[in-house]
């Protein structure tokens, strides 16, 4: 039998934003009903220097390599990120890349919370684990998903969608996944 697809953020998920601080997360909420604003998309020459200086020296969060491990026994495993440059090193350097079957990064117009709906809807997942409210709510609004929010300071005491059911990190997660 086929493990379940769960489809995984990157950043703020999987590795720490710099300083512990999320400041990439969009605390205001996208209307579902709005067509998607295009993204601004840098030149690849650069997009790719800048997001190696933005990424790399960024640390994996604590406990999440056993996280992807016990996952893993439960669900398929897809990193769905809206960076624009394949974050394959990061994964190598810290040993997590055997434990996702892909990763799939923005390589479309679109802003990262309209590219992860699509992409989600296109890879038929029912289940994704995020921290930016705005990429939360819309991927509840949309239906048929449920959504996992990570906690941090920056989304804890949003109102969201009845279908997001907050955990800690990714080693909750498990805890509950493996537990059904």
């Amino acid at each position: 039998m086929e493990r379940p697809l769960l489809t995984l953020d990157l950043d703020g998920v999987i590795c720490e934003p710099i300083l512990g601080q999320d400041v990439g997360i969009h605390r205001d909420f996208l209307d579902p009903d709005a067509p998607p604003e295009p993204a601004r998309v840098y030149p690849a020459w650069l997009r790719t220097p800048l997001d190696h200086l933005r990424f790399d020296l960024r640390r994996p969060m604590p406990g999440v390599r056993d996280a992807l491990v016990r996952l893993g026994h439960v669900r398929r495993l897809v990193i769905v990120t809206g960076r624009r440059t394949m974050p394959t090193g990061w994964l190598r350097r810290h040993r997590l890349d055997r434990l996702v079957d892909d990763v799939i990064v923005n390589r479309t117009p679109l802003r990262s919370a309209h590219f992860k709906l699509e992409t989600l809807r296109a890879l038929g997942a029912t289940e994704h684990a995020d921290d930016d409210p705005r990429t939360i709510q819309l991927l509840a609004q949309a239906g048929g998903m449920h959504v996992y929010v990570c906690d941090w300071p920056g989304n804890r005491d949003l109102n969201f969608d009845a279908r997001v059911e907050r955990v800690t990190d990714l080693v909750d997660l498990a805890a509950r996944l493996q537990a059904e």
